[in-house]
């Protein structure tokens, strides 16, 4: 067995993920993180709404962002699940909002002086999430994954020959990709070939626009005629994806603008990694459960039909030993019929024979009859001479 380099990367499952993903649209990344938030969203929704640290870290992050909000929708048989999560919400938001609604008498001086609050704060309580859409968050670890795996492997000709067949990534991946991955040595070869993507999709959309004049209207359309909207893709990633909690704890910190990346990790802090990491487990979980339950299904399926099998073999033995007792009777009545043709046969010859000995015997009788004629004239001629 060959060993193995220490230095070389392993290919996990998220590689092959990857992998497949270039066979799509638009960007790979992309492609994969929307494909992340609905499985999160479904294993969530499906078993994990009263599990007690999902719905602690919901009560922190007030439910989900827009984007994630809105596609639970995608999520089949979600109303119950989103309906017992929101109700949860709501009662954070109005304990949070009474507390801001206490807060206000006491910006009197007289009440505040009054009731020793003089130091209070002029600002009211803080009524927003704590912390950002566990979705998002789960989006993002996931990012970094695919980026690292992107760059770890560019450089090799499989997923090189895949690269090249694709769209490539789109330029917020990229940038992403440069900011998060400022040192790692396959950087250039990346940032080289999206160029190289960039530069022949451009040649595409000239293509598209000489054809929208007049003169070029009655040449047939090519690759060409949805260039424009895969330049779109490519500038700004698709639909849906970057949602505003993506780019780090925008709105929780008003000193960190929304590009700028978190201080000392770029996906959260080591306790939301671990949130991640568990949430990762979770989800694990699940789908090691449902594929158990695929196996119980497809065993029980077997099982099924292994009876109809061996039922239908039983049929099938059983016609065919009705086909060997056919045939021996068929082989009976065949030697039957053999023997009443040559029976048959033996008759007829009788037949021809009795015919030929009736047909002697018939001139035979002419003959005596003939005989006996003459005799009797013979005599008449006697008596009349006399």
């Amino acid at each position: 067995m060959k060993k193995r380099n220490p230095q070389e990367k392993s290919k996990f499952l998220s590689y092959f993920d990857l992998w497949d993903a270039f066979r799509e649209p638009g960007c790979p990344i992309c492609t994969r993180l929307e494909r992340c938030s609905f499985n999160y969203l479904d294993s969530l929704l499906y078993e994990r709404v009263n599990d007690v640290g999902t719905r602690i870290k919901l009560r922190q992050s007030l439910g989900f962002c827009n984007w994630h909000a809105w596609k639970c929708l995608e999520v089949s048989n979600c109303s119950l699940g989103l309906g017992i999560i929101y109700d949860d919400i709501l009662r954070r938001i109005e304990e949070r909002l009474r507390k801001v609604k206490n807060f206000f008498p006491f910006r009197i001086p007289f009440l505040r002086k009054l009731l020793g609050r003089e130091k209070t704060a002029h600002q009211p309580p803080y009524v927003g999430p704590d912390q950002r859409c566990p979705v998002c968050a789960h989006v993002q670890f996931f990012e970094n994954i695919y980026l690292s795996i992107l760059l770890d492997f560019i450089a090799e000709e499989d997923l090189a020959k895949q690269y090249r067949h694709s769209a490539g990534i789109c330029f917020p991946h990229l940038v992403r990709a440069i900011e998060r991955y400022p040192s790692h040595v396959n950087l250039h070869l990346l940032i080289e070939k999206q160029i190289e993507k960039y530069e022949f999709l451009r040649i595409e959309i000239a293509e598209f626009i000489r054809k929208q004049d007049y003169q070029y209207t009655d040449e047939p359309s090519g690759p060409e005629v949805n260039s424009w909207r895969r330049a779109l893709e490519m500038a700004v990633g698709k639909r849906e994806v970057f949602s505003s909690h993506m780019g780090g704890m925008v709105g929780f910190d008003p000193s960190v603008p929304p590009s700028s990346p978190i201080e000392g990790d770029t996906y959260g802090s080591n306790s939301e990694e671990r949130g991640i990491q568990q949430d990762m487990a979770e989800q694990l979980k699940f789908e090691n459960e449902k594929l158990e339950r695929k196996y119980e299904e497809i065993k029980a399926e077997c099982a099924k039909e292994s009876t109809r099998a061996s039922s239908l073999h039983h049929i099938a033995w059983k016609m065919s030993e009705d086909n060997k007792v056919l045939k021996m009777s068929l082989e009976k009545a065949n030697a039957q019929a053999q023997e009443y043709a040559e029976h048959i046969e033996r008759l007829n010859k009788e037949i021809e024979s009795l015919k030929e000995l009736l047909k002697t015997m018939g001139q035979y009788d002419n003959v005596r009859d003939e005989g006996a004629a003459d005799k009797i004239m013979k005599t008449g001629k006697g008596d009349s001479r006399g």
